[in-house]
């Protein structure tokens, strides 16, 4: 992980920006820092203190829940315009969860120490939030819905080209099985079809995926033609 200040953000993302006036006054961007990670990098750990409220503003992460007995599950993913943190900073999580970079990440990070009771008390950072929230909770009842209602091909297709990583996915199989809702054994076969068909290829653990043909099975694609 890599701390710029706050006037180095165009130097330092690959695409055009979103606008960060539309989430912050101009107060609270004067006190940020641009935080950068790398691939597989954690963003929040759960057996650290979260010291900043994050902007995803390019990249791609992963949010898992901590178990008990320890083990994790994926539960969402985050792209460009996501909060990570925004719980907390809100007092309503009491255990966090780890947010893993899939790729390059540049997030815009707020302290909370200096921040927390300013932000809360900004009408228009609050209606940001809250409607974020609520997105958040469609996304993730979408996710149940979908699981119910499309085969897995589809399902497996979108999985893998929101995980991939310059055109490889080398995601863990049981991790997988269980976002997905399905056996191994199950997920597996599914993985040997798209191979017969074309749409991945296996190179030792990972498999190079062919995104045109996986974009024709993928749920959002689906979506657009219904």
């Amino acid at each position: 992980m890599k701390i710029y200040p706050i006037d180095n953000i165009a130097e330092l993302i690959n695409k055009p920006a979103i606008n960060l006036s539309d989430y912050f006054a101009d107060t609270f961007l004067k006190q940020a820092q641009i935080f950068v990670y790398e691939k597989k990098e954690y963003i929040i750990r759960v057996d650290k203190p979260i010291e900043h409220l994050f902007l995803l503003i390019e990249g791609r992460a992963k949010i898992y829940k901590i178990h008990e007995n320890g083990g994790r599950s994926l539960i969402q993913f985050l792209g460009k315009g996501d909060f990570i943190g925004e719980l907390s900073l809100l007092e309503v999580e009491d255990q966090v969860k780890d947010v893993q970079a899939i790729d390059h990440c540049v997030c815009i990070a707020l302290p909370y120490h200096k921040m927390k009771k300013a932000l809360l008390n900004d009408n228009h950072f609050l209606k940001i939030i809250a409607k974020y929230l609520g997105k958040k909770v469609l996304l993730r009842v979408e996710h149940f819905s979908n699981n119910q209602n499309y085969e897995l091909k589809h399902r497996l297709a979108t999985y893998m080209l929101q995980t991939e990583v310059q055109g490889m996915y080398a995601e863990k199989q049981t991790e997988t099985a269980e976002f997905l809702g399905v056996s191994y054994r199950h997920l597996m076969h599914t993985l040997n079809e798209f191979q017969k068909a074309g749409l991945i290829v296996k190179q030792g653990k990972a498999y190079q995926v062919n995104r045109e043909k996986l974009n024709e099975l993928a749920i959002g694609a689906l979506n657009k033609n219904t």
